[in-house]
């Protein structure tokens, strides 16, 4: 039994099963730790825009942390044992370790990807980093060990340059079972997109949810007084979420900030399989109202931090 025990979660389905496998090991006082490394992010100028990579970076933390508290209530944690932290390191290794040793926990158990999958997720290299940095026990989790944890299914074969693990790496997707991710992967397409191309625009009817696969998208929206910065979506995201909702109708304007590689579904064969499949449905608009849901709390979050400095600054 240990009293302290740190689970590094990369967003995937598979890191988070890793709770199931070492909650028990608890001892009845100790705590568990739920841990997700973000980077640093930086000043970026972007078609006349100045997103500061302060801004940047609070969005990020107050993000990872809303998702590291929705696993706690999936999992039926206990707040008061099952606490969420934040690291902010260039390196996910340096920053696992950090956090390890200054929680001095008796304990590290991660997950492992077995294939080199998106660039911001754990990778054998990282759990190998973590091991030679660590001071304390570290236990690496792989497919095998979570055999039966996840749907309990097996694999199925994507298209050709594309996996199945990968794809439900995707934060809409994460739910979803191998078939249903492959059925998806069917009605959809692969596709670069250079940087500066348009990936949809506000007040128009969105035709296409995109799935990062790599790269970035930089986000914003229309106002009086010029376009608005909102936010950078990366690996591991599908936008816009709206495409999904009502209408279909685009509250955010998006672009390519860098070359993406993205997988690409039609709105329409996406809402079709969704009817035919009520499950899955549920699966993905599960997954879209939590995230709904986060970005609401970040967002008052956010607002409250500017009006206690507006508050400050006026007041000096």
């Amino acid at each position: 039994m240990y009293d302290r025990i740190l689970v590094p979660l990369d967003g995937s389905r598979e890191s988070e099963e890793v709770l199931n496998l070492v909650r028990g090991e608890v001892t009845p006082e100790g705590e568990l730790i739920l841990l997700q490394v973000i980077p640093p992010a930086k000043t970026q100028h972007v078609g006349g825009h100045i997103i500061l990579g302060s801004q940047q970076e609070d969005t990020d933390r107050h993000e990872a942390n809303g998702y590291l508290r929705t696993v706690v209530r999936l999992h039926g944690g206990d707040p008061r044992r099952w606490r969420c932290e934040v690291a902010v390191s260039d390196s996910v290794a340096e920053g696992i370790a950090a956090i390890a040793g200054r929680e001095q926990v008796d304990l590290i158990a991660m997950y492992t990807h077995d294939r080199n999958l998106l660039a911001r997720h754990v990778k054998k290299s990282v759990a190998r980093d973590v091991q030679r940095q660590a001071s304390t026990e570290v236990r690496v989790f792989g497919v095998g060990e979570l055999s039966g944890y996840v749907h309990g299914e097996t694999e199925v074969d994507a298209k050709p340059g594309l996996e199945s693990s990968l794809l439900k790496q995707i934060d809409v997707f994460s739910n979803l079972s191998d078939q249903q991710i492959q059925r998806l992967v069917e009605i959809g397409h692969q596709l670069h997109i250079p940087a500066g191309d348009k990936m949809g625009e506000g007040g128009a009817t969105g035709q296409f949810l995109y799935a990062i696969l790599e790269g970035e998208a930089h986000l914003t929206i229309h106002s009086d007084v010029g376009e608005i910065s909102v936010r950078i979506a990366r690996p591991g995201e599908a936008f816009p979420l709206a495409t999904l909702l009502g209408s279909g109708t685009l509250i955010t304007s998006g672009e390519a900030l860098t070359d993406v590689e993205a997988l690409v579904i039609p709105r329409s064969e996406l809402l079709l399989e969704c009817t035919k499949d009520p499950e899955m449905g549920m699966r993905i608009y599960s997954a879209v109202g939590r995230l709904f849901s986060n970005r609401y709390a970040d967002t008052l979050t956010q607002l409250a931090i500017s009006v206690e400095r507006e508050m400050r600054e006026s007041n000096a």
